[in-house]
């Protein structure tokens, strides 16, 4: 059988009552999560143009908005929606996969979802469903997408959305079938947005949205896909990746038995994901008592893939010119964890802060092959100090990781803070409230 051909039969036989009821509840954690960094990004000037754009392009304005009031077309609500989620870099990430995929899917579910369906329980699986084949498109993948200026997010999310989109329009196992094999065409998204910190990563979430929609609905009127869109001459792992490292067993490995969903890790801070090993390393010097002073220098060793987002080129990584540039930026988040013990949205006011600069200016790093990396964004420092000692600091589970999760606490002040960016402390517990009971619902806003 064609790999396509068996993810089709988990996602044509899966059944909701079947599906262990953690994962149920992650999957309602997941989406709360996305929601509450979608509404902290309110404000954000990519999330307002986007709905200026959205605003002009819409006829039937009957879909509420995460961001404010009003209204839009049901996709695109779902797609701005999905800017929002992933506007702060503050949203979930599977990291195995290197992939944001709820921020994919908890605006098409919630938005489109429930437009088009008033059953919770379908708009849950197709949660799930979406995770579970979009993670093991990035596991496969091996880090490829990435290593060939790839986003994997905007590669691997289109069979994120394209599944979720399989279940919530009740495709039959032929037209799962042949969605599998249109997404790869509609799959695209590359890391320049690094250069100068432009808006075209928060565009590979709406594109992806729009894109498994509009895949499904093809499917569903017949049109057809390659059957070998994983094994083919001209797949997605040899056009997007590097096919001789790829391994595609991971495409059904344990379907239906080790559930990806559990294996997402919820961020802690509101940068870049390859950072946070490094952050909590800093956070620990801080927790030792140094003073910045006591520090000569620090060098840091980064797995290769995470180079390229957070560490090159270096000296444009000291002085970052935007907050959008500095959650992409090892050295000043590292500076920023090491003087406030924490990073917060609020850290990004101030990206003059001298401390920070000249602290940042100490911090360089070598390429060095991770262990555990990347289903764990580790952190591995040594820092020189002015007399001459060196301190090592290794953090092998970065805070979040599902080996190392926020607690149940830390996950409801997390979106409480957000939510209450825009909302008052009751709306924003009643919210928290509804995302737990979230399978006995049958509508959203």
């Amino acid at each position: 059988m064609f790999y396509s051909e068996i993810l089709a039969d988990f996602i044509l036989n899966i059944r909701y009552e079947n599906i262990p009821d953690v994962v149920v509840q992650r999957a309602k954690e997941l989406m709360l999560d996305s929601f509450g960094t979608a509404i902290a990004a309110s404000n954000e000037e990519c999330v307002l143009n986007a709905f200026k754009t959205f605003k002009n392009l819409s006829t039937e304005k009957n879909t509420p908005v995460w961001i404010n009031e009003q209204k839009l077309d049901p996709i695109y609500a779902a797609m701005l929606n999905g800017i929002a989620s992933h506007a702060l870099d503050f949203d979930d990430t599977h990291t195995e996969a290197i992939l944001h995929a709820s921020a994919i899917l908890a605006p098409l579910c919630l938005s489109y979802g429930f437009y088009i369906n008033k059953e919770a329980q379908k708009i849950i699986k197709a949660f799930i469903v979406g995770w579970e084949i979009a993670a093991r498109v990035g596991i496969a993948s091996k880090g490829t997408f990435h290593k060939r200026g790839f986003h994997t997010t905007a590669i691997a999310g289109i069979f994120a959305s394209t599944s979720a989109s399989a279940i919530l329009l009740d495709l039959n196992k032929e037209q799962i079938i042949n969605a599998l094999g249109l997404a790869g065409s509609f799959a695209s998204g590359i890391n320049e947005f690094l250069s100068n910190g432009s808006n075209s990563k928060v565009l590979h979430i709406a594109n992806a949205i729009k894109n498994g929609i509009m895949v499904a609905h093809f499917a569903k009127n017949n049109m057809s896909g390659p059957l070998s869109i994983f094994e083919g001459r001209d797949n997605i792992f040899k056009c997007f990746g590097i096919e001789q490292e790829c391994d595609k067993t991971e495409l059904n490995k344990a379907l239906g038995e080790i559930w990806q969903t559990m294996q997402v890790s919820i961020k802690p801070y509101p940068s870049c994901h390859f950072a946070h090993g490094l952050i909590d390393c800093a956070i620990a010097l801080k927790n030792d008592g140094l003073k910045a002073d006591e520090i000569k220098s620090i060098c840091c060793f980064v797995d290769e893939v995470a180079v390229s987002f957070i560490c090159d080129p270096l000296e444009a990584k000291y002085t970052p010119n935007s907050a959008y540039e500095a959650k992409f930026s090892m050295p000043f988040l590292m500076a920023l964890g090491f003087f406030d013990g924490k990073i917060t949205l609020k850290s990004y006011e101030n990206l003059k802060r001298k401390e920070v600069l000249d602290f940042a200016k100490k911090i360089t790093y070598k390429k060095r092959k991770s262990q555990g990396f990347p289903k764990y964004f580790p952190g591995h420092l040594e820092a020189i100090l002015q007399n001459g000692n060196i301190i090592q600091k290794d953090i092998f589970i970065n805070k979040g990781n599902f080996d190392n999760p926020l607690n149940f606490e830390e996950l409801k002040m997390k979106f409480l803070n957000n939510v209450c960016i825009r909302l008052n402390i009751k709306e924003a517990n009643d919210l928290f409230d509804f995302f737990m009971n979230l399978e006995k619902q049958n509508s959203f806003l």
